[in-house]
């Protein structure tokens, strides 16, 4: 991983092997980064993607081992009890330029993939939300 700090966030660059989610909560905890949104692009494969089912309160996954074009990622850096997480959402391209997408678990770089984190002045915190399920923004933990 590469990455540079600018004035409002970091540049990030993950080489072929390493793993998206995985690679992006190291940079979080490393550099402290208290939340943010991230924009991104580049090519994976090894792909984990899930579907919230809001009948079940679930996420429904399913995986893909071709490779395949991020023509889109957006997602943000929270902390869930005390954890530093990220939330994304993908939609990938395979050769018959035919687009998947979903809340994305896990996805290996094949290529390049580079990101743009716009890093917020506050902790973003997630909770639990009884209703629905889902781990929503606490936007009143303040």
């Amino acid at each position: 991983m590469f990455f540079k700090k600018i004035p409002n966030g970091y540049l990030v660059r993950l080489e072929k092997g390493e793993e998206i989610i995985e690679s992006l909560i190291k940079l979080a905890n490393k550099e402290k980064i208290p939340g943010g949104f991230l924009y991104g692009l580049g090519a994976v494969e090894d792909i984990t993607l899930g579907y919230f089912d809001v009948a079940k309160k679930d996420y429904v996954k399913k995986g893909f081992k071709d490779k395949y074009e991020v023509s889109s990622l957006v997602g943000d850096i929270y902390y869930f009890e005390g954890k530093a997480g990220v939330h994304a959402h993908v939609n990938l391209s395979g050769p018959d330029f035919n687009s998947i997408g979903g809340h994305l678990y896990k996805a290996v770089i094949t290529g390049t993939g580079e990101f743009f984190i716009h890093t917020t002045d506050h902790t973003l915190q997630r909770k639990k939300d009884p209703d629905s399920g889902l781990n929503v923004l606490d936007l009143q933990n303040e």
